[in-house]
């Protein structure tokens, strides 16, 4: 399994409501591409972290990679949704060892 992990900031002056909107859409666009099996999202219990936020997005194996970026509800989701609000962000993929 691959964890396709996001470390984020959201842009100055918009608020964790509307994080929320656009972490609730992305929940229900991405879970639909084929192989995405999981999405979880977390917010830093410490208020003064480099990376406030984490959106981790779950595939069934490192085929799904190079499918879900170019998948165009992904490439949608976040050209409209998420690079605007997550202007600062870290992104990196993992292989899962249990």
């Amino acid at each position: 399994m691959i964890r396709h992990l996001i470390v984020f900031n959201i842009r100055t002056g918009a608020t964790q409501e509307e994080c929320m909107r656009v972490i609730q859409r992305g929940r229900e666009q991405l879970l639909t591409i084929p192989g995405v099996i999981h999405f979880s999202f977390a917010i830093s219990v410490n208020l003064d972290a480099r990376y406030r936020y984490s959106l981790a997005i779950d595939f069934t194996d490192e085929s799904v990679i190079e499918s879900y970026k170019h998948h165009p509800v992904h490439v949608a989701y976040a050209d409209d949704y998420f690079r605007p609000l997550a202007t600062d962000r870290l992104t990196i993929d993992y292989r899962l060892i249990d």
